[in-house]
């Protein structure tokens, strides 16, 4: 099903890529270089192809490591040490100085969003990366899920588990039933601290666990952030249609059910180091038809 051009299309267009070079050549959008980008572009063939590609670079949501840095500083100076004086956990009082010591136990632990499938390559360990080394945030005080318990026993007071994106909270879900610690969580104190949170995930993860604690540095709305909705004014069914046929054009699989990113978000999403999979998948998807344009 095709979508209408607006007039003079092809001046947005043009637009749109003088924009994205700039940031590029500028350093904003450190991690994508100029070939790259128009290794991309070059995908989309047809007028309405290119309008729909200019769209999406229009939309995009792009965290450089420079970015994703601050919102780790923010989730680290702020949005964390608000919620342990909310909750009144006096042993939190020097949160984060107390985890930048190997000596002294600040009886807090950090804990990737994973399970047992999780390779080591999954995005929560690169934000604990960056935790370790550019925040001086102490490897001995990272654990993995099934450490939790053990931890409790010796006396550890509070958890944080930390990812780049809360997309739906099915993932995170996931975390806390291979961890099997939902009885733990009603009494102790957890944290869920992504970088970027989305409100549906925040609903999905208030829901499942009514004692876990949410902070994050970016708050991602259903309303602002779904790119159909927010694209192609009165044709916005037209668009999701148009969108699927070219995936299959160019053999790119997706999931019937939700074929516009991991739980339908709509979102055009990446950090530098990773797209997360609710991103539509023309932006990470990568073949011998299809130039990618960020990591998946």
């Amino acid at each position: 099903m095709p979508i209408r051009l607006p007039p003079e299309w092809n001046i947005y267009y043009n637009e749109i890529r003088d924009r994205c070079q700039a940031l590029i050549e500028s350093g904003i959008w450190s991690g994508i270089d100029i070939n790259q980008l128009n290794a991309w572009r070059k995908n989309f063939k047809t007028d309405e192809e290119k309008y729909f590609s200019a769209c999406v670079l229009d939309s995009l949501i792009y965290r450089s490591n420079q970015q994703t840095f601050s919102l780790i500083n923010n989730l680290l100076n702020k949005g964390l040490n608000n919620t342990f004086r909310q909750i009144g956990l006096k042993e939190m009082a020097e949160f984060p100085l107390n985890v930048q010591s190997k000596i002294i136990d600040p009886l807090v632990r950090f804990i990737p969003v994973i399970t047992t499938e999780s390779p080591v390559t999954k995005s929560s360990f690169e934000i604990l990366r960056f935790f370790k080394r550019y925040f001086r945030i102490q490897e001995k005080w990272m654990i993995y899920p099934s450490d939790i318990k053990r931890s409790i026993e010796n006396g550890v007071k509070a958890f944080i588990f930390i990812d780049d994106f809360l997309g739906t909270g099915v993932q995170f879900d996931d975390t806390l039933v291979y961890a099997n610690i939902y009885n733990e969580i009603e009494q102790g104190c957890f944290v869920y601290a992504p970088l970027i949170a989305h409100e549906l995930g925040i609903n999905q993860v208030k829901h499942s666990t009514k004692n876990m604690h949410i902070t994050y540095a970016e708050l991602l709305v259903t309303k602002a952030h779904s790119f159909f909705n927010n694209y192609f004014e009165g044709q916005q069914d037209e668009a999701r249609e148009f969108y699927k046929h070219l995936m299959t054009d160019r053999a790119i699989p997706f999931d019937p059910v939700t074929p516009f990113g991991y739980g339908n978000l709509e979102i055009t999403l990446s950090f530098e180091h990773a797209a997360p999979d609710n991103s539509l998948q023309i932006l990470h998807y990568q073949s011998s038809n299809w130039n990618s344009l960020f990591h998946h």
